[in-house]
C-alpha cells in the first residue's frame, strides 16, 4: 500500500471516527432553531408577518416531537399533528418547503440515535415524504428545489454512495439518502402506495388540486401509516391554493374553523402578504381575465363548488335519435380476447373486438374523434359524418348565411380493458378497426388525445387521412366541449342512442354527458364514479367535423337552418 492510500485510509477512518463520537442526551450536535439553520446554511430569511409565523410554528412543533420539552411548545401545540397552509400562488411555497425539509434532515443527522428518540426499532428507516399532484410536480418542481437547497447548504456533504457519516448524503431522482436510514422521498397521488415506509414528515404539496376521493384515499394511507408508527409525534403538512369549496384542503381548513379541531393548525394568506416581493398591482391582467380565478389563486377566495358543465343537461335528450344505436342497425360488435406473440415468443393476451355487418353510408365524408385508455379506461372511437347545415349571423350589421357541418354521430366503438384479469386494451386491433372503416369510407379527418395514440395516428397517415394526435390541455378540452355544447343546444348535432349492453351499471354515452363538471371555467372533469372517455371522443370527432369546411353539397342532406331548434320530444 502506497502513502497515498495509506493516508486516505486514515483520512476516512478519522472522519467516522468523528461521525461516530456521542455526546451525553439525545443529540450528538446540538442544533440549531429553523431561523439560524437558514440564515447560516442557506443563507436566508423569512420574510416578516405570516411566513414568519409559518417558520415559527413549524420550528416550536417539530423541535417539540423531537425533545418532548415543554420549552419549545405549550400545551396546544404539543397536540398537533397537522398544519394547514391554505396560500395564495406564489407565496413562496417551494421556497418555504425546501427549507423546512432541509432544516428537518439536519436535525435527524444531529441525533445521536434518530430511531430511538422517535421510539422505532432499531434499523427501521425514517421517512419523509413530499406527495404531489403528478411526477412533474413531485420530481421537477419541489425536489429539484430541495436538491438545489441541499447542495448550497455547508452542513451536508454530496456522495456517489451509500452515506457512512451524518453529514452526507446520496441523491437520486425521487429520493434522497441519509445517514442512519433517514430518507427524503417525493412520490405523487397517482403512485402505488410506497411499501415499508415509515413516514414522520408528509407534505401534501397542492392537495387541492387533486380530486376529493383521492386526495382523501392518500391522506387516510399516509396519516395510518404515520400513526401506527409515530401516534402523536407525526407531522402532516397542507399546502394549497383552494380550487373550490369543495376541494380536500378547503373542506379540511373550514371544519378546522367552524369546530376548532385540536390537533389542527391553520393559516390562510393571500400571496402578496406570505411574500411581499409579489404586489396586488402587478396580477391586475389576471384579475381583468377572469376575476373570479384570480381571487382563488392569490387570494384563497374558493368559486361555491364545481359546476355541471350542462347547465340544461335534458337539452341532450333532445339531439339523441331514439333507437339509433349506430348508421347501420345491423351492426354487431363483440368483445373478444385476442393473444399476441412478443419477439420473446411469450404470449399475451388483450381485450379486442369483432365486428361484423359494417355498412358504412360512402357517399358522407367522416370524421374520427379517439380517446386512448389501454389499463385502466377505456380506449373509444367516435365516427362522425358531416351533414351541410345555413349558418346566419350578423356580422358589422348585416345577415352573413355560411353553409357548415352538422356533425351526425354514425358510431360509438368502446374497448373496455378488463381489470379483473389484467387484460389491457389490444391497441392493434383498434388499429385494424380502423383500417376496416377507412376501407368502406372517407374518413378526411382525425383527432386523438395524445396519450396511447401515436402508433394510432401513424397508421391513419398511413391511410391518407389527416390525423392529428393532440395534447389535450384543459384549455383546450374546455374549448372542443363548450363547441359540443353550443351544438346540443341550439340542437345541430345528431347523437347516437346509446346503450351498455355488458350488463354492468355504467352510464351510457348520453348520461356520461350529463354528468360532466367544470372547474372554474378552465378544467372539465368527472366524478370518481363516472368517467368521460365516450365524452372525449365524442367532443374531438365533433370539432373537426364541425370546423372542417364543407366540401360538396352531394353529401348534403336537406340543408336546414344551423340554431332553428326543433320541438322537444315527448
Amino acid at each position: 500500500m502506497n502513502s497515498f492510500d495509506l493516508d486516505k485510509l486514515l483520512g476516512d477512518f478519522a472522519e467516522l471516527a468523528e461521525a461516530y463520537e456521542e455526546r451525553e442526551g439525545i443529540w450528538r450536535e446540538e442544533p440549531l432553531d429553523l431561523f439560524a439553520f437558514c440564515k447560516e446554511y442557506l443563507d436566508i430569511t423569512p420574510y416578516e408577518g405570516k411566513q414568519t409565523e409559518i417558520f415559527q410554528k413549524i420550528n416550536d412543533v417539530v423541535m417539540w416531537k423531537i425533545t418532548l420539552d415543554d420549552r419549545y411548545a405549550d400545551a396546544a401545540d404539543q397536540n398537533l399533528t397537522e398544519l394547514l397552509l391554505m396560500l395564495g400562488k406564489g407565496s413562496g411555497k417551494d421556497y418555504m418547503l425546501s427549507a423546512v425539509f432541509c432544516w428537518i434532515s439536519y436535525l435527524l443527522n444531529c441525533l445521536n440515535n434518530p430511531q430511538e428518540t422517535l421510539g422505532l426499532a432499531e434499523g427501521e428507516p425514517i421517512d419523509l415524504i413530499n406527495i404531489a399532484n403528478n411526477t412533474h410536480q413531485a420530481n421537477e418542481v419541489f425536489f429539484y428545489k430541495f436538491k438545489q437547497r441541499l447542495a448550497k447548504c455547508k452542513f451536508f456533504k454530496r456522495v456517489d454512495r451509500e452515506p457512512r457519516t451524518p453529514y452526507e448524503y446520496q441523491p437520486m431522482r425521487s429520493i434522497i439518502r441519509f445517514f442512519n436510514d433517514i430518507k427524503a422521498h417525493s412520490t405523487h397521488a397517482d403512485a402505488e402506495t410506497l411499501e415499508g415506509i415509515n413516514p414522520w414528515v408528509v407534505v401534501f404539496d397542492e392537495i387541492s388540486g387533486i380530486p376529493y376521493e383521492q386526495a382523501d384515499k392518500v391522506y387516510d394511507t399516509f396519516s395510518s401509516s404515520a400513526a401506527t408508527r409515530y401516534n402523536d409525534r407525526m407531522l402532516l403538512l397542507f399546502i394549497s391554493f383552494p380550487r373550490h369549496q369543495g376541494d380536500f384542503l378547503y373542506v379540511k381548513f373550514r371544519k378546522w374553523e367552524q369546530e376548532g379541531t385540536p390537533h389542527i393548525w391553520g393559516i390562510k394568506g393571500k400571496s402578496w402578504e406570505v411574500n411581499p416581493k409579489v404586489s396586488r398591482a402587478s396580477l391586475q391582467k389576471f384579475y381583468d381575465k377572469n376575476p373570479e380565478d384570480a381571487r382563488m389563486r392569490y387570494e384563497c377566495i374558493a368559486p361555491e363548488a364545481e359546476a355541471g358543465f350542462f347547465e340544461f343537461p335534458e337539452k341532450i335528450d333532445y339531439v339523441v335519435v331514439p333507437g339509433k344505436i349506430a348508421q347501420c342497425p345491423d351492426v354487431v360488435i363483440q368483445p373478444k380476447v385476442t393473444t399476441r406473440m412478443l419477439k420473446n415468443e411469450t404470449e399475451v393476451h388483450f381485450v379486442g373486438l369483432d365486428i361484423f355487418n359494417l355498412q358504412l353510408n360512402p357517399d358522407y365524408i367522416y370524421y374520427l374523434g379517439g380517446d386512448g385508455g389501454v389499463t385502466t379506461d377505456s380506449y373509444v372511437l367516435c365516427l362522425m359524418h358531416g351533414e351541410q347545415t345555413i349558418k346566419q349571423e350578423t356580422v358589422n350589421g348585416e345577415i352573413v348565411t355560411t353553409v357548415v357541418n352538422k356533425p351526425v354521430e354514425d358510431l360509438l366503438i368502446e374497448w373496455r380493458p378488463n381489470k379483473k384479469e389484467r387484460l389491457p386494451v389490444d391497441l392493434m386491433n383498434v388499429a385494424e378497426v380502423i383500417e376496416m372503416i377507412c376501407n368502406q369510407v372517407y374518413v378526411k379527418k382525425a383527432l386523438f388525445d395524445k396519450f396511447n395514440s401515436a402508433d394510432i395516428t401513424q397508421r391513419l397517415i398511413s391511410l391518407g387521412v389527416d390525423a392529428e394526435d393532440k395534447n389535450f390541455s384543459n384549455q383546450f378540452q374546455v374549448e372542443i366541449y363548450k363547441n359540443l355544447r353550443s351544438l346540443i343546444y341550439t340542437q345541430n348535432i345528431e347523437l347516437l342512442d346509446h346503450q351498455i349492453t355488458d350488463g354492468s351499471e355504467r352510464l351510457n354515452a348520453n348520461q356520461e354527458l350529463k354528468k360532466l363538471k367544470i372547474i372554474n371555467d378552465s378544467k372539465i372533469d368527472h366524478d370518481k364514479r363516472y368517467g368521460k372517455d365516450f365524452s372525449d371522443a365524442r367532443a374531438a370527432a365533433t370539432w373537426i367535423c364541425s370546423m372542417d369546411e364543407p366540401e360538396s353539397e352531394s353529401h348534403a342532406a336537406d340543408v336546414g337552418l344551423f340554431g332553428a331548434v326543433r320541438g322537444s320530444r315527448t
